[in-house]
């Protein structure tokens, strides 16, 4: 499936010098920090997480089998995967609607 929001509508299309490693940063930020927001609230569980980044690891390596990328790119690629990985598995707890609710009540 094609991604069809044209490029007036990206939020980048603004910036006339865009710096690829600030917006890399702040895009796997974003992401990240949007993973933990669904493992709190119940809309992914920490499998489904893991189980996206293996997938998107998976797509590196074979970047790199198949010399399509710059392997020392990919690496650092890897190496960023890994490192939310690690986030995602030291997530604590599965979702517990009760303690949200308790949470919001307090």
């Amino acid at each position: 499936m094609a991604n069809e929001t044209s490029a007036a509508d990206s939020s980048f299309s603004e910036d006339p010098s865009p710096m690829p490693e600030a917006q890399g940063q702040a895009a796997l930020l974003l992401l990240e920090s949007l993973i933990h927001s669904l493992l709190d609230n119940g809309g992914l569980t920490k499998d489904q997480a893991i189980e996206a980044i293996d997938s998107a690891m998976q797509v590196k390596e074979a970047s790199i089998d198949e010399h399509k990328e710059d392997e020392r790119v990919s690496r650092k690629s890897l190496t960023l995967l890994t490192s939310m990985q690690n986030s995602i598995q030291a997530h604590s707890g599965p979702y517990d609607p009760s303690a949200q609710a308790r949470t919001q009540q307090s």
